[in-house]
C-alpha cells in the first residue's frame, strides 16, 4: 500500500502535468479547494474524496503509474499512450482503488469497534 503523504505528492504532480489548479480540480468534483491541499499534502485521505479525484483523472492519465513503485512524473508516463488498451488498463486501475477503498473500510471498521470497546 502506498503513503498518503506519497500519494498526495504524486496526485500533485498529476495535476501540475494537466494543468489544472487545485480550485478548477475541486470545482469538476465537486469538493472543496481545502479537501484536494489536503489530500495533497497527504494530511487525510478519505476514501470519498480520493475516489472522486481518481474518477476524475480515470481516462486522462494512467492510474497505473500513479501506484507503481516506480512512478515517474514525465508527461509521456503520466499521460495514455496511443496504443495502450485502456479498457484494460482502467480494469486493473480499479482492482487498485477497490483494494484501497476496502482497507480504508477496514480501518474505519476497527476504529469505530475500539470507540465501542471504551465505552
Amino acid at each position: 500500500m502506498i503513503d498518503s503523504r506519497i500519494l498526495g505528492k504524486r496526485l500533485k504532480q498529476v495535476r501540475l502535468c494537466l494543468g489544472i489548479t487545485q480550485k478548477e480540480l475541486a470545482a469538476s468534483t465537486k469538493l472543496t479547494q481545502p479537501a484536494m491541499s489536503r489530500l495533497e499534502n497527504g494530511e487525510e485521505v478519505y476514501a470519498s474524496v480520493l475516489l472522486a479525484v481518481l474518477y476524475f483523472y480515470h481516462g486522462k492519465i494512467c492510474l497505473d503509474n500513479l501506484f507503481s513503485n516506480e512512478f515517474s512524473a514525465e508527461k509521456e508516463h503520466i499521460l495514455y499512450s496511443r496504443g495502450e488498451d485502456r479498457r484494460q488498463s482502467i480494469l486493473r486501475q480499479l482492482e487498485i482503488i477497490t483494494d484501497i477503498v476496502k482497507e480504508s473500510n477496514e480501518t474505519c471498521l476497527s476504529q469505530l469497534e475500539m470507540m465501542k470497546n471504551t465505552i
